[in-house]
């Protein structure tokens, strides 16, 4: 197999590889292509490597040059736009998180804008006042990952430009008091049917501050993400929050379109977090939680185990395979150490996801012992 059709088959199963990831279609396929040459790409050479269409790179490639630091050169004589990734391959780990740093201080202030108004009112209906707790649970959650995120890049930084990192053993998550705090709090909220006894003004004020804290998600979106994660979060969130509902509520709490949430549910019923009931004598489906709103938000340091463990194998195969060429040309030598430089970037990703998940359970026994009231 020539060295070529190596780096395409790599960053197509990179691509597809992205389950868990939220980053939208295409993006990291491009991103790979640059990543892995050894000098700067041409656009011609992005369409031979990911197999996408010259719309496809154009589109993607503006993205990129807004969101991460690629350098756009031109040769002497040739008209075309040549690209590459400004820093060491390994460093678009970093850039990631960054990116999605930024973002994530816009969710915190949009809901706190949401609670803010929320609590101007002071005849807050039981819905409503469910709807209020959640949104006090997601802050406290979001502003902690923040901060951890935010001291732990600096820290990720330093620690690229070595061997090891120290890492916390998830043991402590298995045994002891973290482990009897984390059982307190994976109690699945109980089903709530407050939003079904209100009527009149209420239920449209209800439906009202919903259908405005889900608009801002859609709006604020981080431009890494594709439009399909926003419709997950949107409508998994809502799930939640109602603790029991149906598809029928979810479009008005939602106003997404029926078959958008129907593809949602489908796959969040696939995985594990929703399951679907039905009362008796009725054949309207209803959703619930199957985890509780802890396990749904520490879900994300397992996404990310789970996809290194899919990506580090896939390092492993491409570098003997590169070896098995036996080519010893400038681009095969350059390849194989960039292969090297990923592979260890992705298990440091490993163990800093690890040290962040338990430390993100210290910090919220804090709080808990604080007197912060989890739902």
């Amino acid at each position: 197999m020539t060295l070529t059709k190596i780096k395409r088959e790599f960053v197509r199963l990179m691509e597809e590889g992205r389950v868990g990831e939220p980053y939208a279609k295409n993006f990291m396929g491009c991103l790979m292509s640059i990543i892995i040459e050894h000098e700067p790409i041409s656009q011609e050479r992005m369409m031979e490597l990911t197999g996408y269409s010259q719309a496809t790179v154009s589109l993607v490639l503006q993205k990129l040059q807004i969101l991460m630091p690629i350098r756009t050169t031109r040769k002497i004589g040739d008209r075309k736009h040549y690209y590459s990734y400004d820093g060491p391959p390994e460093r678009f780990v970093l850039d990631l998180w960054q990116k999605r740093l930024d973002a994530q201080a816009i969710d915190i202030r949009q809901i706190e804008s949401s609670i803010e108004g929320m609590s101007r009112k002071t005849d807050r209906d039981a819905a409503s006042e469910r709807f209020y707790d959640y949104l006090k649970n997601l802050q406290l959650y979001l502003k902690l990952v923040y901060d951890l995120r935010n001291t732990g890049i600096a820290k990720f930084e330093r620690v690229l430009g070595t061997d090891s990192y120290e890492s916390q053993s998830m043991k402590s998550l298995e045994k002891g008091v973290l482990a009897k705090f984390l059982k307190r709090l994976r109690q699945t909220s109980a089903e709530s049917d407050s939003n079904r006894k209100l009527k009149g003004k209420a239920l449209k004020n209800y439906l009202h501050s919903k259908n405005e804290y889900y608009s801002g998600l859609k709006t604020n979106l981080n431009p890494l993400y594709s439009q399909t994660v926003a419709n997950q979060m949107i409508v998994v969130h809502d799930v939640f929050v109602e603790g029991c509902t149906s598809q029928e509520e979810l479009e008005k709490s939602t106003l997404l379109p029926r078959s958008t949430i129907s593809d949602v549910l489908a796959v969040s019923v696939k995985i594990g977090i929703i399951r679907v009931t039905k009362k008796q004598g009725s054949r309207i489906k209803l959703y619930q939680p199957v985890i509780s709103f802890t396990d749904l938000m520490l879900g994300n340091y397992d996404l990310v185990a789970r996809h290194i463990s899919e990506v580090m194998p896939r390092l492993s195969k491409y570098t003997m395979m590169v070896k098995r060429t036996r080519t010893k040309s400038k681009e095969a030598k350059k390849f194989l150490e960039i292969l090297k430089n990923l592979e260890r970037a992705y298990a440091f990703t490993r163990d800093y996801s690890n040290a962040m998940k338990v430390e993100m359970v210290k910090r919220l026994k804090e709080e808990y012992d604080r007197g912060f009231v989890f739902i």
